[in-house]
């Protein structure tokens, strides 16, 4: 059955982490492409300098610039595959069977969709009125941030504006792609899943953990940078109200609608 382009993102020095995902895919009769992660020492020093700026509003360390820098990849990847969509994955993520059923290359055409996140980060989101399901799996219009990149669909439309938008490389790829003041969230038509299919695996409980994630000890913390420039922080302040406004003409109840909690498809059945 043709299916769209999997990749997952992995550093040639955690072959560890290349197995672990391995394992999964080989389970789950996955076949996936690993995409060689970009190394700190990689990222452009003019890019590190610039987050050490009053423009910069979120001060990338080496780390973060390394990790959304890697995600580019995938996207240049998908777009040289000609293929309608890609499933990008980081090397952390703990996969559920449900997974398998969003790789059909017509199903973001049929869903309407740009992005479709399918991780979540146990933190409340709002979300949109309107529902859509995939095989077991509800879909609704993701209205508030929900951090983490580890585990999404992403259109080669939505991969050709992300590579042209220069916010690309001015805050985590989370926040780029899912959260406020990103590129995407109440933009793009962005579809989060219920339950997910995806979890990084610091955010499992003991229970259902496989293996282990370090993903923290890659992300140097920033220190020492000087104050945020207050014009673009209005700015950000303003355009996020504008998309509010936006949302409020097409689905007032998502935007008065209460927030919840999205849980992992794979959490384990005794709990």
């Amino acid at each position: 059955m043709l299916t769209i382009p999997v990749y997952y993102i992995n550093l040639s020095s955690r072959p560890d982490r290349r197995a672990f995902m391995e394992r999964q895919f080989e389970h789950l009769g996955i076949a996936a492409e690993r995409i060689e992660a970009m190394r700190m020492d990689e990222v452009p020093r003019a890019l590190v300098a610039w987050h050490t700026t009053t423009h910069s509003l979120w001060r990338l360390a080496e780390g973060d610039l390394a990790c959304g820098l890697s995600h580019q990849r995938s996207w240049e990847r998908l777009l040289e595959s000609g293929a309608p969509a890609a499933l990008v994955l980081e090397d952390d993520v703990q996969l559920a069977a449900p997974v398998r059923d969003f790789l059909d290359p017509e199903l973001p055409a049929r869903l309407r969709a740009d992005l479709l996140k399918l991780e979540t980060f146990h933190s409340p989101v709002k979300l949109g009125s309107a529902s859509q399901r995939v095989g077991t799996t509800e879909l609704r219009e993701l209205c508030s941030s929900q951090m983490g990149g580890a585990a999404y669909i992403l259109t080669r439309e939505a991969a050709r504006h992300s590579l042209a938008s220069p916010l690309r490389n001015q805050m985590g790829i989370d926040r780029f792609l899912f959260g406020r003041g990103g590129y995407h969230l109440l933009r793009s038509r962005v579809l989060q899943a219920i339950p997910s299919p995806c979890i990084q695996i610091d955010k499992l409980d003991a229970a259902d953990r496989v293996g282990e994630s370090n993903i923290a000890v890659t992300r140097a913390p920033s220190a020492g940078r000087p104050a945020r420039d207050l014009t673009a922080v209005l700015g950000l302040h303003l355009d996020h109200i504008a998309r509010l406004a936006r949302l409020a003409g097409r689905d007032l109840p998502a935007l008065r609608g209460p927030r919840i909690i999205i849980p992992f498809a794979g959490a384990s059945e005794a709990r």
